[in-house]
């Protein structure tokens, strides 16, 4: 019999190669890197759609020490390398200084079909996200999972947001990297089916239609990953924090196993908590940890804090055993805010220390690249 209460999961970190000149995605041919990764990592390590990212897969994971291990030693790894060749790497939902009319593609084939089939679209993605697979047992419907989740998406994204800057300025929002994903379709917030069996019929009707290609052509934030038995989610930005990343993980996994374990709750299905769920993810990409959120138990406007210590405690029996600290790491980021607040807050200061613009832009690429290499913070001195 499937064990229910410590489902497997599995991590996939995006990360942007930045030339350690001009702090900058680098437009220059990267095959030396590339070759060189996958020479150190082997299959860990896989192409993304632009030239200059790369993102790592971890194997299938039964708890978070060994999630730790793997990512921090494949983060190292590869900014080993990447220094080799005069690189850094950045794992944020958007690089600060990059120039998306800049970038290049990847030559791999199904990357060169996206860009013929979505053009401007898929030229302007220069983003990166951190997925998170959780496996489902077999015998459960994973629609009806999904549908009891998908609510509480707009918490992961806060806690994620990596994302103010786009194309060299501050863009207003805390997540740009869902506001560009937004210009795609099938994305964001999954629409509603109320089984596997309707969500099939629909994957079919794209096919039949030429609406898609395959059916992993579906790209919501959240959805049933077509090569595995799990749910993926999609929402997060990429974090250049380790500890936030597994932060994600651990949550996505707690609610999911809530979801397979605990009765089902009468408003899930109600057709408002979906308009609510969508009400909150813009809220979340505008405002990130600092918004007020729609509860979609109550239909109350709460301060994220607070909504964030209702969903924890209603999670609180469902936590695997040894998660307990990277779930409760939320509450630490609501505290001291997370990547995008102190990305906001860095550049600021530069600024108010007299440093022009794009000075200030270096200093926060600077910080990313420390983050994401597990390198110690160094801020200048005023």
């Amino acid at each position: 019999m499937t064990d229910r209460s410590t489902p497997t999961f599995g991590i996939e970190e995006e990360y942007f190669l930045t030339d350690l000149l001009s702090r900058r995605i680098p437009r220059q041919p990267v095959e030396g890197f590339a070759a060189a990764c996958q020479e150190a990592l082997g299959s860990l390590v896989t192409r993304e759609m632009f030239a200059a990212q790369f993102e790592v897969v971890t194997p299938v994971l039964h708890n978070l020490q060994d999630a730790r291990e793997c990512l921090s030693s494949a983060r190292r790894t590869l900014a080993q390398v990447a220094r080799e060749f005069g690189f850094g790497l950045v794992a944020a939902g958007t690089q600060p200084l990059a120039q998306w009319r800049q970038q290049r593609p990847t030559g791999v084939a199904r990357y060169q079909q996206i860009f013929d089939d979505f053009q401007i679209v898929a030229s302007r993605s220069v983003l990166a996200g951190l997925h998170v697979h959780v496996g489902v047992p077999a015998e459960l419907d994973r629609i009806r999972i999904m549908n009891s989740v998908t609510p509480w998406l707009p918490l992961l994204l806060g806690l994620s947001a990596s994302s103010p800057f786009w194309d060299g300025k501050p863009s207003g929002l805390m997540s740009y990297r869902q506001a560009v994903c937004d210009e795609w379709p099938r994305m964001g917030i999954p629409d509603h089916f109320d089984s596997d069996a309707d969500y099939q019929r629909y994957v079919q009707m794209l096919l039949d239609t030429g609406s898609i290609r395959t059916s992993a052509d579906v790209w919501w934030n959240i959805r049933p990953a077509v090569r595995y038995p799990t749910l993926e989610l999609r929402i997060a930005d990429a974090c250049p924090r380790l500890d936030d990343a597994l932060c994600i993980a651990a949550l996505f996994r707690t609610m999911v196993n809530y979801a397979i374990n605990a009765p089902r709750a009468s408003w899930i299905d109600d057709p408002i908590t979906r308009v609510i769920t969508l009400e909150n993810r813009w809220r979340a990409k505008r405002y990130g940890l600092c918004g007020a959120f729609i509860d979609p138990a109550t239909q109350r406007a709460l301060p994220f804090a607070e909504w964030l210590g209702s969903v924890l405690q209603q999670l609180q029996a469902h936590i695997v055993p040894g998660d307990e600290p990277a779930v409760q790491h939320a509450q630490f980021l609501v505290r001291d805010g997370g990547s995008a607040q102190a990305q906001l807050h860095q550049y600021q200061q530069e600024r108010e220390a007299g440093r022009h613009h794009g000075e200030a832009l270096v200093a926060v690429v600077d910080t990313l690249m420390a983050q994401t290499e597990l390198r110690e913070v160094k801020r200048r001195s005023e």
